[in-house]
């Protein structure tokens, strides 16, 4: 079975649903209505940690044989377990379970945490060899200038060549020719094709890589997707999750690979150990914190302790008045009117605004400075991309949050 970390005995009501949406139009948001989904009746249950896995064999099919007996052969809507996690030492499994069922489980010394599956929504809202990209976005001309609006780009040739974005999200348009053949498919979490219905990942994923709007011009980025259009189980994204973790471990791609996740939902611990427990692997993870204009506290994994969590600026540098905020953001980037790939041609461009739209101006510069500085560890490239960030110049800034804007250390 695939697999989940740790957490304390709990059963917790359903939290309020959070919609974290690029600022788009109105018909956007039509459309999510239209396609909403419901986690009702869904559980996410934790295990203890180092449970052997006969202990975890055992739990789980006693869990099945109850949820059996108790469902009369299947006559029942409760499905029982329906997927099993496991990154590092992180176990969990996800299902639908009788009363009885759930108080079994909740009594078991082996389960360290139970809380109810909700939904998650995309939040769209060394020796250099220096290049310039003349009349740049905005984003990227910020990324290189320590001054607003200069227009030009500066980065190292290096530009993230050899390195790997994880994007969970929406799907890439792979086929678009700002790809130059470096975006490929690598999971669906959910059902259907791969393509990119909805826009958000191709547009995340050019900020990432892109060749005339992406940060890390070199990078491989790969479709991992996890949305059919803004919403999602929070259950499917750590499925989702699960797959890249892995799948950067056996592929020999720990330092050289980011996973980018421009989505957000209800605070799940669950989530957020999951995002730990990859960290201690060796991998980083961005995360947008959000758009509702609260605590980043309050949501997952944008709360989670080792998540790289950014916030949003203008090109005034003010604090966006839509993103979350608080000391669990680490740094911010431009996340509003960012210019990046779309999905109606292979040549298509939009503007689009949200937290979703800085988290991968941060994900490219990490893989950027993973190739040009050879930074193989999390904790390291943690550390450098605050080192380098320009440093009290964000106006309107709210909460505890940090006055630090993303830099790629030229100019």
């Amino acid at each position: 079975m695939a697999w989940f970390k740790h957490v304390a005995l709990l059963l917790i009501a359903a939290l309020p649903r959070i919609t974290a949406l690029p600022v788009n139009d109105a018909n956007d948001a039509n459309d999510a209505n239209e396609n909403s989904i419901s986690a009702e009746g869904r559980y996410i249950v934790t295990l203890q940690n180092n449970i052997p896995m006969p202990e975890v064999r055992n739990h789980m099919s006693r869990v099945a044989a109850i949820q059996y007996r108790n469902s009369g052969n299947h006559k029942l809507p409760h499905t029982g377990i329906e997927k099993a996690y496991a990154i590092g030492e992180f176990r969990a499994y996800v299902g639908a379970f009788d009363l009885d069922t759930l108080q079994m489980i909740r009594n078991d010394t082996r389960v360290a945490e139970i809380e109810p599956d909700t939904v998650v929504s995309i939040r769209e809202e060394t020796s250099y060899k220096a290049a310039s990209q003349s009349n740049a976005p905005w984003g990227l001309a910020t990324l290189s200038s320590k001054r607003r609006n200069t227009g030009t780009y500066h980065y190292d040739t290096s530009a993230g060549n050899g390195t790997f974005a994880y994007v969970l999200d929406s799907g890439i348009n792979v086929n678009h020719i700002e790809f130059e053949g470096r975006a490929s498919n690598g999971y669906n979490a959910v059902d259907g094709d791969f393509t990119d219905i909805q826009g958000h990942g191709t547009h995340c994923a050019g900020i990432i890589g892109s060749k005339s709007y992406g940060v890390a011009k070199k990078a491989q980025l790969i479709a991992v997707k996890t949305f059919r259009n803004q919403e999602t189980l929070m259950s499917t994204v750590m499925d989702a999750y699960q797959w890249s973790a892995n799948d950067i471990r056996t592929k020999n791609r720990v330092g050289l690979a980011v996973i980018n996740m421009s989505l957000g939902g209800s605070y799940s611990r669950a989530m957020n150990h999951a995002v730990e427990s990859a960290f201690d692997m060796g991998i980083l993870t961005i995360v947008a914190a959000g758009n509702e204009g609260r605590p980043a506290r309050l949501v997952s994994p944008a709360s989670a302790a080792n998540a790289f969590t950014v916030g949003a600026i203008d090109a005034d540098w003010h604090q966006w008045e839509h993103s979350n905020f608080g000391p669990e953001v680490n740094i911010f980037a431009p996340g509003v009117n960012i210019e990046s790939t779309y999905i109606s041609t292979d040549m298509a461009t939009r503007k689009l605004s949200g937290t979703s739209m800085a988290a991968p101006h941060v994900a490219g510069l990490a893989l950027y400075l993973c190739a040009l500085e050879k930074i193989d560890n999390p904790i390291t490239l943690r550390e450098r991309i605050l080192d380098l960030g320009t440093r009290g110049r964000i106006h309107k800034l709210r909460g505890e949050s940090p006055n630090l804007i993303a830099h790629n250390n030229l100019h």
